[in-house]
């Protein structure tokens, strides 16, 4: 999803439904989804489709382009077969900003009716009806993908401010995991504050939903830290 306005400050709005949507359609049977870290540096308007497609080695590239009048999202989709550059699929979707939450949640349906792939209840249950939740999560994302110290501690700050509009909401907690994980990984903080940080926030993820993949592995990763002291 590719921010087509002038508008940076809601970069971490494209970048949320972008990974929602890769979220939603990962957990489809018979479905290989890209990794959000993989396509990423696709993001920018004006990508070929066709070439991001050969530089990948999928059959299909969902492409998006999101703009803003006043306080409505207006967000066009389409799916470009790689080989032939034809359109699979193509859809618009006009929303109130406080009802992005859910939006996430229309795309991924959509594409899995088209592909004939059936999205179940328990598919969503992971994600929030809180619209704020929702916001402060993706901020955190956003922030956390610039990978500088400062960035890292404000992404914690949505994080929790996500948890405290939803106490629920397990993709918060999974953020706040990889935030301490990485605070680690690049010697910012001691082992002694990341690892209980960092594990209480994966296995409060991983009750709330066992099938998120982020959380297992920032407790994996914790395998190869010397025990806290």
């Amino acid at each position: 999803m590719a921010n087509a306005t002038s508008n940076s400050e809601i970069d971490y709005l494209a970048d949320g439904i972008t990974e929602g949507v890769i979220n939603h359609l990962s957990r489809l049977p018979r479905l290989r989804v890209m990794a959000r870290t993989t396509v990423f540096r696709y993001r920018q308007p004006q990508q070929d489709p066709l070439q991001i497609g050969r530089d990948l080695k999928v059959g299909a590239v969902i492409v998006g382009r999101l703009t803003q009048h006043g306080d409505t999202l207006n967000i066009e989709t389409e799916m470009v077969d790689v080989s032939n550059g034809s359109q699979i699929w193509g859809e618009q979707y006009r929303r109130k900003a406080s009802d992005i939450a859910t939006l996430q949640d229309d795309i991924a349906s959509d594409i899995s009716g088209q592909l004939k792939l059936k999205v179940s209840a328990d598919e969503k249950k992971h994600a929030t009806e809180n619209a704020e939740a929702y916001q402060l999560y993706v901020k955190g994302r956003f922030y956390l993908a610039q990978r500088t110290r400062k960035s890292i501690y404000k992404a914690l700050e949505q994080f929790n401010q996500a948890i405290a509009k939803d106490p629920n909401y397990a993709q918060a907690y999974a953020g706040l995991a990889d935030a301490y994980v990485l605070l680690f990984d690049r010697e910012w903080i001691s082992n002694v504050e990341a690892s209980p940080k960092a594990r209480n926030a994966a296995q409060r993820a991983i009750e709330l939903d066992p099938t998120l993949a982020g959380p297992h592995a920032a407790l994996a990763s914790q395998g190869d830290w010397a025990e806290p002291e």
